[in-house]
């Protein structure tokens, strides 16, 4: 993997450089200390495996289908879950049929991506794009700004599966329209501008109905560093209330927590991009770990037995989505310390995807309410730069509150 470059708009000093490291580590130590504090299992306790909730949903089959099928699927969509039994010549099947797909990715990267993305190569100023290129696995491209590493994909690879068919219209100024059509009659109507950032995505369903999910096509807005610029949070409320384990809380629960409001006064409503790319903004809004969800190192593939520990998650966000259809969740995907910056990075974003994945096909979560960041090693949950399952998980926030919109 790339080592770190140096940033993309502007080459910073030493000085910058050392604040940089140094607020990095500060942010790293913060969230370990917050998640040790309130997380069950922090101190290294067997913990029992969670029961779901007598009305949590019960789950869709998912990877029933022989080894070999499961095989010959990773060529076109990222696996998530794999057989409880899986030999070591299977599991390296799955890898070549993965890079096989992430080939046919990078040869379609400018539907995928987004125009800017196309011709991208490694050590490129793409500002339009976000940043420099320093990494480049085909469905993802990361990129760097002053510092700070952001991964790019495809923003509509969690329905492109169930996609009767895909219609790509250009737009003034670079932009492109995505229409995907669905076998349900349904669609989702996409715009990126030309670097690929969504501007704006609704459904309308096989009735007509119209349902504006996200809507920043009329912002253009200078970048702020908002985890400079703003004050810090000052929590009115327990903190256990505001940073929830998914561990012993069911379905209704955990709707509340989805459904409550932001922990301070908006001053104005963001981008997606830039609460994705600002953790002063996401803290807004409160978080549910899914402490129930670990991952092996090195992989973001879900084992068949933890598909039902999710039954309670995806209650509650059905719930949330039931009472405001409009209602974007943000999953989050971390690492462990073991590896590059840039390898931990795409690797959480697989994470994310892999869990949203699950979301939307064992429990029918419309795969339009989700979008997903990988953060890597930023947000360790547990204080170490040694292999630790615990941080090798996934977050969840909803985060329509938070989003430009027509109801906004």
């Amino acid at each position: 993997m790339p080592e770190s470059s140096p940033a993309a708009e502007q080459k910073p000093g030493k000085k910058k450089k050392k604040q940089d490291a140094a607020r990095k580590q500060e942010r790293k130590k913060k969230a370990a200390e917050e998640a040790t504090a309130e997380q069950p299992g922090a101190t290294g306790d067997v913990v029992a495996a969670p029961q779901p909730s007598p009305d949590a949903p019960k789950p869709e089959p998912v990877a029933e289908a022989p080894i070999e099928k499961q095989i010959e699927k990773a060529e076109e969509t990222q696996t998530a879950v794999v057989p409880e039994k899986i030999t070591a010549g299977q599991r390296e099947e799955l890898k070549k049929a993965e890079k096989k797909r992430r080939k046919k990715a990078r040869e379609n990267r400018e539907e995928l991506l987004g125009a800017a993305a196309a011709g991208a190569v490694i050590g490129a100023l793409v500002p339009i794009l976000g940043g420099k290129v320093v990494g480049d696995e085909g469905d993802r491209v990361i990129v760097e700004r002053n510092g700070e590493f952001m991964v790019r994909r495809d923003e509509s690879a969690l329905f492109r599966d169930t996609a009767d068919r895909i219609a790509v219209e250009h737009l003034p100024r670079g932009r492109t329209m995505e229409t995907v059509y669905r076998r349900d009659g349904s669609q989702i109507v996409t715009i990126r501008d030309a670097g690929g950032y969504l501007l704006y995505r609704k459904k309308v369903t096989r009735q007509g109905r119209e349902i504006v999910l996200y809507d920043a096509r009329n912002i253009d807005r200078r970048h702020v560093d908002y985890d400079r610029e703003l004050p810090p949070i000052r929590l009115t409320i327990p903190r256990d209330q505001y940073i929830v384990p998914a561990r012993g809380y069911g379905r209704r629960q955990l709707a509340e927590v989805f459904a409550a409001p932001p922990v301070e006064t908006l001053r104005q409503h963001y981008t997606l991009r830039e609460v994705r790319e600002s953790e002063r903004l996401r803290n807004i809004v409160r978080r549910v770990d899914l402490d129930t969800i670990t991952f092996d190192s090195g992989s973001y593939y879900v084992a068949q037995s933890q598909v039902g520990y999710l039954a309670d998650i995806a209650g509650g966000m059905l719930d949330v989505i039931d009472e405001n259809p409009e209602a974007v969740f943000l999953v989050e995907g971390h690492t462990d310390a073991v590896g590059s910056d840039l390898y931990n990075l795409t690797l959480s974003d697989r994470r994310a995807e892999t869990v949203a994945r699950i979301l939307s096909e064992a429990y029918d979560v419309p795969p339009e309410n989700l979008v997903v960041e990988g953060y890597g090693e930023q947000y360790l949950k547990i204080d170490t730069q040694g292999d630790e399952r615990r941080n090798r998980r996934v977050t969840i926030r909803n985060i329509s509150p938070l989003l430009e919109t027509a109801g906004n």
